[in-house]
């Protein structure tokens, strides 16, 4: 879809994304003449084919001067921004041009590997020589110091983050630095809010809060510059003055033969607009009658008689608007809280009134991107465009189909004509994400494909995937079967990082459980008739899931054994792919929310599992027994070393790690991912390098009493340190030459100065996990009736629960299942699909007096006699024509007498009696009085369930 955006934005981006490696590239007007050539082929997709790239070649090649090999350059450099910065597919064979690109990169690097060399040695010499004397503050020390402790990021960065204090955040038990991305290239709006977290070191944290305590005036890039050089021509250094982009190539060298950081990920920690950090909900509230409803149909069919020509009634926000209006900003909350507690239903015909309202409520409430607080006209400009959408309505279920929803915003925005009505829109596409029904919408498709991507961050931890898992299947209020599908949605959404897509498209055949090793699942996603794979490409993924959730898994597989191989595996036989988002997926969403935050999708249960594949790989490649971070224990649990081989032993085959090429890891993990490059994988789905750096910086790390000294903020001769070191050992029996970093910072985040750092991130959740390999399934069964019958909220009616626990055990079992799974599936579709099955005060005594109901439970029918009135037929309709009794088939027998008149009651019977479905004997007889007998016979074969529904027709 095309958007509006400007050449020289573009151009600018390119000679960014080279400029910052150091390499040379084409000018501005070049590298427009090829954008030019590109956009020929009229591109709304992030892709080039070779044959597209053929023409462009061919007609660069008319060109008669050597202005060819100009463009060829300029088609090469422009090649590189949109396959590395807007995540563009291309053609294999330009792909190896672009490593030639970052293998000049490296070259750069290596000329610098002798002044690294050292400068590395310098550095730990001055550093002792600082924790021992402690010397006035130096710049350029602190400067060498974050570049080689830190990341190796331009003086521009630097400069930047030592004009702000503000940038040492405490977050999740860690030690980070938040570093804002200074680059043009990311053009789309929510970018200019965009940062990136990195790991900072006991040492760096302490060092940059004594400098921020004495600073005396504001950093430039080019004073600091300056200032380095400076420091470096001195003893212990002694180096020659460089420019700016040479240190950074200095410092980039030490990563990469010191730590051993490949030469992506050296890429990756030097550039921070390559990741996008996020802030953790700070305020999720966990309410319990929240998460209770998340099963709730919180829809409404229209009653159309009641709609009146006010128009505020039509569009509920008109209503906030108006109330705002003539008061004061700080009164606004106060109105809200007071006269806006419960949003408007969701109209099932139409949902834009309400996602407005909810809109227009946040934007009362929380105000714009930029400003905290909008006037009333800015308000009113965005909300205007219902005179847009009037003509364009959407319904619940079409805004629960990603296919669906995207098709309804494409008609929208192109029916629009004007740049403003085009942008205003685009704002309001924004929102949708952030609501539960419309979380799946992707609003990249409505950005420049030569602009980059926006994103999306957030990731759950293992714990907290399992607190979701436990909330899904705790609730009373689901049914059994939908709150077990749920749950494995879950499950498979995280641990096999699946789009929403892949999940619903899973059918019986794409799962095998291994019997010999419960964790172990291997999934297979491929094209289906309900859709195909967003690469078209068929791949397997192997997963390994702690044995309470796949106990789940197992279950789920375990009821459709019975079924068809392209049967779905999440959801009833039959049920469409529509019915399966609405109740299967939408609550995780719900729940996600409650729990989470408001921000949070299904998705990000796909971003959450590719940050933890990546984790895993790392860690296992690198050799860690556990993980250095602190974590919650099931994401502890997660990455020992045992897990991680685990998870990876698809690919090792029984071979040491050391006997496979380790520079295939990141190409194994995209491949499990769905992903031909990891370039999707870093920007999309990696969020912030917290967790990267000191996974290869802190290996072996080990602190030495000057610095222990220095980290407490202790004489250097002190001994007091001694007394530190006792508290360690009262709670540690190991030798404290092994103390880790983490375990460093939690003992120092007991100090006074770094206790009061910026938290960021609420009190770290954590979910042990039960030695009871059944344990989930447990709950799951805890939350089954009994019985069939349920008192339902309304006191006037009977709720009827089929998915009893006595049902559920059938299906799970052993021996044959009464029923199986597929007479179950045909009852759910005859009956109403997910729709409660009740019964009113009013229904039943409606039934008592239609006279008895004769049960044969052998040939599995119901049969009532009774006289052939308009009476009878009106409680005959109030009753037999609910959606319940669709499994019945119906069969009037009429006997009339001869001498009565037949037609009367044949316009009565279809009327108020026989459907188009059903069937009608009469006979006439030459005495006796007129017999009108009916025999529902029960259509799915299932005794289990035709005694189920006699028990609930006949309660009370």
């Amino acid at each position: 879809m095309k958007s509006h955006y400007k050449y020289d934005d573009i151009t600018d981006n390119i000679t960014d994304a080279h400029t910052q490696l150091g390499l040379p590239c084409e000018d501005k007007a070049h590298l427009e003449t090829v954008i030019i050539l590109i956009e020929k082929n009229q591109h709304t997709s992030r892709q080039i084919t070779h044959d597209e790239l053929r023409s462009i070649k061919i007609e660069i090649k008319t060109i008669p001067t050597g202005k060819q090999r100009v463009l060829r350059r300029a088609l090469n450099n422009t090649l590189y921004y949109l396959h590395q910065h807007c995540g563009w597919q291309i053609p294999q064979p330009q792909i190896k041009k672009l490593i030639d690109t970052q293998l000049i990169w490296m070259q750069l690097i290596s000329q610098q590997a002798n002044d690294a060399s050292r400068l590395y040695a310098g550095y730990l010499e001055e550093k002792r020589h600082f924790l021992k004397y402690r010397p006035e503050f130096n710049i350029g020390f602190i400067t060498v110091a974050l570049s080689i402790e830190v990341a190796p990021l331009s003086l521009d960065y630097w400069a930047d983050i030592l004009n702000r204090p503000e940038a040492i955040e405490l977050y999740e038990q860690q030690l980070t630095l938040i570093v804002h991305h200074q680059s043009r290239r990311v053009s789309n709006e929510p970018s200019s809010h965009y940062f990136t977290r990195y790991a900072l070191t006991p040492f760096t944290c302490r060092l940059l809060l004594d400098y921020f305590e004495t600073r005396k005036q504001k950093v430039t890039t080019k004073g600091l510059h300056k200032a380095l050089n400076h420091y470096l021509s001195t003893v212990p250094y002694g180096l020659a003055n460089k420019n700016a982009m040479q240190w950074q190539h200095c410092f980039q060298n030490i990563w990469f033969f010191e730590y051993g950081l490949p030469s992506v990920l050296l890429l990756d920690i030097s550039q921070p607009h390559r990741h996008v950090a996020f802030h953790p909900c700070k305020f999720h509230v966990r309410n319990d009658d929240s998460i209770s409803n998340i099963y709730d149909h919180d829809w409404h069919q229209p009653d159309y008689s009641t709609f009146s020509s006010n128009k505020s009634q039509g569009w509920p926000h008109r209503d906030l608007l108006k109330a705002v209006k003539n008061q004061p900003s700080s009164k606004w909350k106060a109105i809200l809280n007071a006269q806006f507690t419960t949003p408007p239903a969701w109209d099932y015909d139409n949902i834009i009134p309400t996602i407005l309202y909810h809109f227009t409520y946040d934007l009362i409430q929380f105000g714009g991107v930029k400003a905290d607080i909008l006037s009333p006209s800015t308000i009113h400009k965005y909300t205007n465009i219902y005179t847009l959408l009037t003509d364009h309505p959407l319904s619940y279920s079409a805004a629960c189909d990603h296919d669906a929803l995207m098709q309804w915003a494409t008609t929208v925005y192109d029916k629009l004509e004007s740049e403003g009505d085009h942008w205003l829109i685009y704002n309001f596409f924004r929102f949708l994400p952030q609501l539960s029904v419309t979380e799946h919408f992707d609003i990249t498709q409505f950005s420049s494909p030569f602009l980059s991507l926006s994103v999306d961050p957030f990731r759950l931890s293992t714990d907290q995937c399992f607190i979701t898992l436990n909330a899904l299947l705790s609730q009373s209020n689901g049914s059994a079967l939908q709150r077990l599908f749920c749950a494995v949605a879950l499950i498979l959404g995280f641990y096999g990082a699946l789009r929403r897509g892949e999940v619903l498209r899973l059918r019986c055949q794409d799962i095998v459980c291994n019997p010999d090793d419960p964790e172990r699942i291997t999934l297979c996603i491929r094209n289906t008739d309900e859709g195909n794979t967003k690469s078209k490409d068929t791949r397997f993924i192997y997963l390994s899931i702690p044995k309470p959730a796949a106990k789940l898994v197992y279950t789920v597989s375990r009821i459709k054994r019975h079924c068809l191989p392209d049967d779905p595996l999440l959801g009833f036989v039959n049920e469409t792919m529509a019915s399966r988002q609405l109740h299967y997926l939408l609550p995780i969403t719900k729940a996600l929310k409650i729990l989470w935050g408001n921000n949070v999708r299904f998705h990000h249960l796909r971003h959450s599992g590719a940050h933890w594949l990546m984790q895993q790989g790392l860690q296992f490649t690198l050799d860690w027994n556990i993980s250095p971070f602190s974590f919650g224990a099931a994401t502890q649990a997660m990455l020992t070393r045992e897990s991680c081989q685990k998870r990876f032993d698809f690919w090792l085959e029984g071979l040491n790690f050391s006997d496979v090429n380790d520079g295939l890891l990141f190409d194994v993990i995209g491949k499990q991912l769905g992903h031909r490059h990891y370039t999707t994988t870093r920007w999309s789905y990696l969020h912030g390098v917290e967790w990267l750096t000191p996974l290869f910086s802190t290996k072996d790390y080990t602190t030495e009493y000057d610095e222990l000294r220095y980290l407490l903020k202790i004489s250097p001769q002190c001994k007091s340190v001694f007394r530190f070191l006792k508290s360690l050992y009262s709670e540690r029996k190991e030798e404290i030459s092994i103390l880790n970093e983490q375990e460093v910072i939690r003992y120092l985040l007991k100090k006074k100065r770094l206790k009061e750092l910026q938290s960021v991130s609420p009190k770290q959740d954590s979910f042990t996990l039960s030695d009871d390999n059944n344990a989930f399934k447990t709950l799951w069964l805890s939350q089954c009736p009994d019985t069939t019958i349920q008192h339902h909220r309304s006191p006037s009616k009977t709720l009827f629960n089929y998915q009893t626990l006595s049902l559920v055990e059938s299906l799970i079992s052993d021996n044959e299942p009464e029923p199986t799974f597929l007479t179950l599936s045909q009852f759910w579709e005859l009956s109403g699909k997910h729709n409660s099955i009740t019964l009113t005060k009013t229904q039943r005594l409606a039934l008592s007096k239609l006279g008895p109901m004769i049960i044969d439970n052998e040939n599995l029918t119901l049969s009532l006699t009774l006289k052939c009135n308009k009476v009878n037929g009106l409680l005959f309709e109030q009753v037999f024509h609910l959606p319940l009794f669709r499994c019945f088939h119906f069969h009037f027998d009429l006997q009339q007498n001869r001498k009565t008149d037949i037609s009367n009651n044949l316009q009565l019977i279809n009327t108020h009696f026989k459907t188009s479905k059903d069937t009608l004997t009469t006979r006439t007889v030459d005495k006796g009085k007129t017999k009108f007998t009916i025999t529902l016979t029960f259509i799915p074969q299932s005794p289990c369930l035709f005694q189920m529904l006699c028990d609930f027709l006949h309660y009370g």
